[in-house]
């Protein structure tokens, strides 16, 4: 049985594909064992290729801490992404593969794992100190678990994102979408990927995804096309009414409290509101 991946991980991936330095090799989908258990992402040093670590256009300070082979953990910046058992099935992930692969890992720091997360959250932490282990701030979003058997570091994209200007990196935050090159790229592997897989807008994340997108687009496109009613849908009567002047309060007013208005207070109004009040309510008379 196949395990679905969100359009997240779908997209994470991509990320990582064209941005990684050109010395690794970024593998997606890795079955490590036999049963149907699949690390998101396998970062493998290229052998015999110069380090060119400095070349790397996303998480620009992981790379070079990385050894010849990371077993990477994605978490989605939705609320629920992390859960109790991730970090420690990350963990397994790595044992899984050193045990497949120990002629090719000699040294222990060979393998690195990493997870990535929008936040460290309360769940993280517990699951850290559950296991007696510790999370040593490394600076700019970065953090690494101590007492882990291989070496094992946590990225917080809402803080890599600021820390190193990363407009792309951004789109997997928490952090508000930019218009700009990243969403763009964003919407063009939406568009790719929606003609390889139809029913993309079923597939778990689409509904995040898509309003990240929306985020960025400037309001008045947002609104473009809608009807004055579809605006305000889903707006207290107070935030329909936020920011305008008391004299516009009164033209937002239905025709039932118009009527009601004594005409010394209509004649207290400024000149064009008194005329389109009594506007509406010649018309209403008509």
């Amino acid at each position: 049985m196949e395990l679905p991946f969100d359009l997240w991980h779908l997209a994470f991936v991509n990320l990582i594909q064209r941005r990684a330095p050109p010395n690794f090799e970024v593998q997606s989908e890795v079955r490590l064992s036999v049963e149907p258990q699949r690390a998101d992402i396998l970062l493998l040093r290229r052998i015999g290729v110069e380090r060119q670590d400095h070349e790397a256009r996303v998480l620009r300070m992981l790379w070079p801490r990385l050894g010849a082979v990371t077993v990477l953990e994605y978490k989605s910046p939705v609320d629920s992404a992390f859960r109790p058992g991730d970090l420690l099935r990350l963990v397994g992930y790595g044992v899984l593969y050193n045990t497949a692969h120990l002629d090719e890992l000699p040294e222990r720091d060979d393998l690195t794992l990493v997870l990535v997360v929008a936040s460290v959250t309360p769940t993280l932490r517990q699951e850290i100190e559950r296991m007696g282990w510790k999370l040593t701030p490394l600076g700019g979003g970065y953090g690494r678990i101590e007492g882990v058997m291989y070496t094992a570091y946590v990225v917080v994209t809402d803080d890599v994102t600021e820390a190193e200007r990363d407009e792309y990196l951004r789109l997997f935050s928490r952090r508000p979408a930019e218009s700009g090159e990243a969403t763009r790229w964003l919407q063009q592997w939406m568009r790719d990927t929606k003609m390889k897989q139809p029913n993309m807008e079923e597939l778990p994340g689409y509904e995040e995804m898509f309003q990240k997108l929306v985020e960025a687009m400037p309001v008045e496109k947002r609104l473009a096309g809608l009807a004055p009613e579809q605006r305000l849908a889903g707006l207290a009567p107070e935030q329909r009414l936020a920011g305008l002047a008391p004299e516009q309060v009164i033209l937002a007013l239905p025709l039932e409290m118009l009527r009601v208005l004594p005409e010394e207070y209509l004649r207290s109004l400024p000149a064009d509101v008194q005329e389109q009040v009594r506007r509406r309510l010649q018309e209403e008379a008509h």
